[in-house]
């Protein structure tokens, strides 16, 4: 039997090391950017006939109370704080992907809505956000009579 040299070169190890140091510093940096308070929460943006409708994902560790939204120009502002309420040290996690902190969330409205008619509801940790839009006032439908 052959006896393995522990200096040899290793490629499947060197690998297994450089995937788990680029994943290290790719979470390091999401932690980062999460404070920062770019991207959270995810949401989706809908119309309907008569209102434009944003949605975010659920909020873990988020409270009504603690959520603010504004309107400025064109743009919906979500800002808050999720509290962590599991009393985990930062050594003891395996894996760890949920963002606690401040957050703010800016999201570009493309329709002329009414904010002061604005409606917010806050169910299972999501929060909808219903903005009744403005009619276009420069587009009129024109009834077309037959000719005599």
């Amino acid at each position: 039997m052959t006896e393995q040299n522990p200096n040899k070169f290793d490629p499947v190890k060197e690998f297994v090391s450089l995937r788990d140091n680029l994943t290290k510093a790719v979470e390091q940096g999401l932690k980062t950017v999460a404070g920062g308070g770019t991207t959270f929460p995810a949401v989706d943006v809908y119309e309907t006939a008569d209102s434009v409708v944003i949605r975010t994902e659920p909020m873990i560790g988020t409270s009504p109370s603690s959520i603010e939204v504004s309107m400025e120009n064109d743009n919906l502002i979500i800002s808050g704080e999720n509290i962590n309420d599991l009393d985990v040290p930062d050594t003891a996690y395996l894996w760890r992907e949920l963002r606690f902190g401040k957050f703010a969330r800016v999201v570009k409205i493309p329709r002329k809505v009414r904010a002061d008619q604005a409606a917010a509801k806050f169910k299972n940790g999501v929060l909808t956000i219903t903005l009744p839009k403005i009619p276009d006032s420069s587009s009129q439908i024109i009834q077309i009579t037959p000719a005599e």
